[in-house]
């Protein structure tokens, strides 16, 4: 069961007519990775202390789908879709803006084809009698601001982190296999499928400024100076990706206003870009 659902993510969206970028004429994402932990992993419930107080459980968003007692054990689906190499490479030369490329596979990659794509995935499988609930397009999902810092009650890449699937940067990117241009997508369902395993060691092990006091590009590639190494300024870095010259390069590029254009500088022309830095010298 495992390997069939695997593979019938995997086909669905690498080969959909639709992932496709209207620049480059190739596709958006490269095939996906796809991973699952348990929904009753202790580790979801230590997400309250690390990532918010209101972060919740699979438990609980279950629930909240499905009415209270409906939840009876299940997975977390977790996909990582790599940005194509095009669009990647695009964005390598920039150093204050997004590339045009960037900002369009933002809005009709990310925006268009990932949020339609993961509710189809979703609903495939409650078709066939399953509890799926999809967290970042729930009525329930919402980002939670205050001056110093910007958390959800559901992390994308924490239930990554959770399934196994990699680590985190310096600049608080999620570190897979096939590096840190990346989108990632859950899903929460009541069908259990064997959890993938998930490595001992630090939840930074795969950067290599936090792991060996190396590299540090990050630091230098983000036009709004939002990292250091100190770490992550969360807000900085979301005003920058949302502020009004990123909304107006976005329209300018093609792309949609409310999407922005992205940035993605510091997970282009990094060693972590497209694959595990730490993997060749661990």
């Amino acid at each position: 069961m495992k390997q069939q659902l695997i593979k019938r993510i995997k086909d669905f969206l690498f080969n959909h007519p639709e992932n496709l970028h209207p620049a480059t004429g190739k596709k958006f994402y490269d095939e996906p990775d796809v991973f699952f932990a348990s929904a009753d992993d202790p580790i979801f419930e230590k997400f309250k202390d690390v990532v918010s107080p209101e972060h919740l459980t699979p438990k609980e968003i279950i629930e909240l789908e499905y009415g209270e007692g409906s939840y009876s054990g299940g997975t977390v689906i977790v996909i990582i879709q790599a940005i194509q190499e095009d669009v990647r490479k695009s964005n390598r030369s920039r150093t204050e803006m997004a590339s045009a490329e960037w900002a369009l596979s933002r809005a009709y990659g990310d925006e268009i084809f990932l949020k339609t794509r993961i509710k189809e995935i979703a609903g495939q499988l409650k078709e066939e009698g399953y509890k799926a609930a999809v967290p970042w397009l729930s009525d329930w999902f919402r980002v939670i601001r205050n001056k110093r810092d910007l958390t959800s009650n559901w992390s994308e890449r924490h239930a990554a982190y959770a399934a196994g699937a990699g680590t985190f940067g310096l600049n608080d990117g999620f570190i897979s296999d096939k590096g840190m241009s990346i989108r990632i997508m859950t899903i929460v369902t009541d069908l259990v499928i064997e959890p993938d395993v998930r490595q001992e060691g630090s939840h930074t092990r795969s950067c290599l400024f936090l792991s060996k006091g190396l590299c540090g590009a990050c630091i230098k590639r983000c036009p709004a100076d939002a990292i250091s190494k100190d770490g992550h300024d969360k807000m900085k870095c979301y005003m920058f990706v949302y502020g009004e010259a990123s909304k107006k390069f976005a329209v300018e590029a093609g792309g949609l206003e409310k999407a922005g254009s992205g940035c993605g500088l510091c997970q282009t022309k990094v060693p972590c870009e497209f694959r595990n830095p730490m993997a060749k010298i661990a």
